[in-house]
């Protein structure tokens, strides 16, 4: 039988996801989920049952077995099937500046064209798009965490700050593997690389100063 799941990012877009889950799945006693982004928590139809979420992942029962899903962290329902799934699970978030993440998204989003007609960032965000995840929303953390703090210990829960992917990769991935309680002197070779999502497509999307002011002073109140 395959092991439970004892590991769980679950955000936040836009923040270094990706690279956090390289990093991870280099080191020997850790396993990340082949796709990442494993969704079962958030869309059930994607897999049978536990057992089905379970085998998806083709790992050699390493230590620590996980997936990460920004997308978890938006919803209290998520958090409850989790916690129902293995109350012991250990979760690790990464938060970024709210509005450094949004222009991220809607840079993103509008590569990709999965948002919604706009004329602007700040039209885009007063309208509460794209409709799938609410680039305002996503940046409302203290709302989110304490969905999370419902049903987890803050000690289950390791808060991560994006700046210091660049300001000092190797000491947050040291905060990690000390969390997971792994070896925390491994080294992944990813540790300097700029890691996307494999959906990301780069354009040159103009944002006016005036749309971020508005984003910046949201948040601030």
């Amino acid at each position: 039988m395959k092991s439970k799941i004892n590991f769980i990012g679950i955000g936040v877009q836009k923040a270094g996801t990706s690279w956090l889950a390289k990093c991870l799945n280099e080191h020997p006693e850790i396993y990340i989920h082949p796709k990442k982004e494993a969704h079962y928590f958030n869309k059930r139809s994607f897999y049978l049952n536990n057992l089905h979420y379970q085998y998806s992942f083709k790992h050699n029962n390493e230590k620590i077995i996980g997936e990460i899903t920004p997308a978890y962290i938006l919803d209290e329902n998520v958090a409850k099937r989790i916690f129902k799934y293995n109350p012991y699970v250990k979760l690790i978030v990464i938060l970024r500046d709210p509005t450094d993440r949004c222009i991220s998204q809607y840079k993103m989003e509008m590569s990709r064209g999965s948002i919604e007609k706009n004329s602007g960032l700040w039209d885009a965000f007063s309208r509460n798009l794209p409709k799938y995840g609410p680039m305002k929303e996503r940046g409302q953390y203290k709302k989110q965490l304490d969905k999370y703090y419902k049903y987890f210990k803050k000690e289950q829960i390791l808060i991560l700050e994006y700046k210091q992917i660049k300001e000092n990769p190797k000491k947050l991935l040291n905060t990690c593997f000390n969390f997971l309680e792994v070896d925390e002197k491994f080294v992944p070779t990813n540790i300097q690389k700029n890691i996307k999502h494999d959906k990301d497509v780069r354009k040159n999307i103009v944002i006016s100063e005036e749309d971020i002011k508005k984003v910046e002073d949201f948040y601030k109140n």
